[in-house]
């Protein structure tokens, strides 16, 4: 149904009043959420082989969303480049030395009490192999296996790019 304001009106559009339902818990809308502390940086390297394995690690059962899978990275300390953090995440997550590469997916996840952004970065060079220091696992995988496993819902964008590149 069309409704057309009336003739001479400034109105440009109806205004509807209608009842709103709120969503789950977790899916809270941006207008009522209350953010309690500022964003936080998180970073991430998307480690790809000359065979175009991907690596991705698990978790800790004990840290927040135990268990899903992972592009290894973590948080960036106040004051610190996003690069230089993602290394040092890297030498102390998996025990590799890396050649960070270009960002290549970024995205802002909103949480109920903070927004995370999330930074992705190509890394084709490193030295090392991968050690579970601070991860549950590890594992290499190809694009199109990155679906049989649980990640968290703010890495989905970048699985489907992933996947179908």
């Amino acid at each position: 149904m069309t409704v057309a304001a009336p003739t001479g009106s400034n109105l440009e559009a109806p205004f509807f009043r209608c009842k709103v339902l709120k969503p789950p818990r977790y899916l809270v809308p941006p207008h009522e959420r209350v953010v309690t502390h500022p964003p936080i940086d998180v970073v991430a390297g998307v480690i790809r082989r000359e065979d175009g394995r991907l690596l991705i690690t698990q978790r800790r059962a004990d840290d927040t969303l135990g268990g899903y899978w992972e592009f290894p990275g973590g948080k960036v300390d106040s004051g610190e480049d996003l690069a230089a953090a993602l290394h040092r995440e890297l030498k102390e997550e998996i025990g590799i030395e890396a050649e960070i590469g270009p960002e290549i997916h970024h995205i802002v996840h909103p949480y109920p009490d903070r927004d995370v952004r999330l930074h992705f970065f190509s890394i084709r060079v490193f030295s090392g192999e991968p050690q579970k220091l601070e991860v549950a696992d590890l594992r290499w995988v190809s694009p199109g296996d990155l679906l049989n496993y649980q990640f968290p819902e703010a890495d989905r964008p970048l699985i489907e790019q992933l996947r179908t590149a």
